[in-house]
């Protein structure tokens, strides 16, 4: 008994799979995806940051761009600010030389006067917000990725362009 096979479907999505890989839809589909999670764990950080009278801390995270390094991509979420890892993970308790403006402290290194920061000789708890939001994600991400794969795959197949920009 003989039978035949129709290669037309195949054709098509060989043709769909290289026309994706011709228009760099997978890498930018890569990128859009490791900006999206990092700005869901920009939030969170945000969210676990203490606010201060300023509430600088908070305002400064930032995602960085996503770069690709040899197979591997990567994004920077940051603080610029100097004491940003001090709160994340913790510090020896000091006096820091400064005054009082109203509610807000303004550090002064030549002030006689000042304020001790946490009891003296001890440690201060760091929040590890940044730590505990990024474990979070980790859990979440393989989640979200299957969901953003299975729209992808349905959008090569279907001959769809990639939903996003490209994020380069």
């Amino acid at each position: 008994m003989a039978g035949s096979f129709d290669m037309d479907g195949f054709e098509r999505l060989e043709k769909a799979f290289q026309k994706a890989n011709d228009e760099r839809v997978v890498e930018r589909f890569i990128r859009d995806f490791i900006l999206e999670m990092a700005y869901r764990a920009e939030r969170k950080i945000k969210k676990r940051t203490l606010v201060g009278p300023t509430g600088d801390l908070k305002k400064s995270w930032r995602v960085g761009k996503v770069e690709k390094h040899g197979n591997n991509y990567m994004v920077e979420i940051f603080s610029n600010l100097d004491y940003a890892s001090f709160v994340e993970y913790g510090f020896r308790s000091h006096w820091v030389p400064g005054r009082w403006e109203g509610n807000q402290f303004v550090y002064d290194p030549a002030a006689k006067t000042g304020m001790q920061v946490g009891k003296k000789g001890g440690w201060v708890e760091g929040r590890f917000m940044m730590t505990i939001s990024m474990k979070e994600i980790e859990k979440e991400l393989p989640r979200y990725l299957e969901k953003r794969q299975a729209e992808l795959l349905n959008d090569i197949m279907n001959g769809r362009p990639a939903k996003r920009g490209d994020s380069n």
